[in-house]
């Protein structure tokens, strides 16, 4: 009896393999070979998941996400522990999390250039974070919610950077958050 293939499991082992090459080699330098080289599998059967190399970019970007959509999983339902906990997620304080970090940095880097990479809805980055920060800073009374929750992941994101690029501590990374946290709530 022939064996059953999961296509979805397929395409996120593709995916995966993708993010992995991408963390290594850079996204530039991630195509149909070194995804198939990485995922043990033949070019054609990555090209029958990924058509063409915007459909293999989309497909590691929703992976991308995914993984970071992950690490808010879990978090406190007490509003101000909320607002916390979501922004010290979106700080690359481990390896696997910097490692997340700079391959989705690298997406955004490319989708200042690639117009259809740019349409996507998951290259928003913290964009979809704003309304859930903007919503919790207006439950607990913070004036202008709006606008500090753009200005908090704002701050993140160049923390982040920070972070990654070796010019920033993690400990003195996460007192910054928190004292602008402190003048803020």
């Amino acid at each position: 009896m022939p064996r059953r293939v999961d296509h979805d499991v397929r395409k996120r082992e593709m995916s995966a393999a993708l993010v992995r090459c991408a963390r290594v080699r850079g996204l530039h330098h991630c195509g149909f070979r070194e995804v198939a080289a990485e995922a043990g599998v033949s070019v054609n059967l990555v090209q029958y998941y990924f058509p063409t190399k915007e459909a293999l970019l989309l497909g590691g970007l929703v992976h991308v996400r995914g993984l970071i959509s992950e690490r808010f999983a879990g978090l406190p339902t007490e509003p101000r522990a909320r607002v916390r906990s979501l922004l010290e997620s979106v700080l690359p304080t481990d390896e696997a999390s910097t490692d997340l970090y700079r391959v989705h940095a690298a997406y955004a880097a490319l989708a200042f250039t690639d117009p259809a990479l740019a349409a996507q809805p998951h290259a928003a980055g913290p964009d979809e974070l704003r309304p859930v920060l903007s919503g919790l800073l207006d439950e607990l009374g913070v004036p202008e919610p709006d606008l500090t929750a753009t200005s908090l992941l704002a701050m993140c994101t160049g923390l982040a950077a920070y972070l990654t690029s070796g010019f920033l501590a993690t400990d003195d990374a996460v007192r910054a958050l928190h004292a602008e946290l402190d003048r803020v709530l």
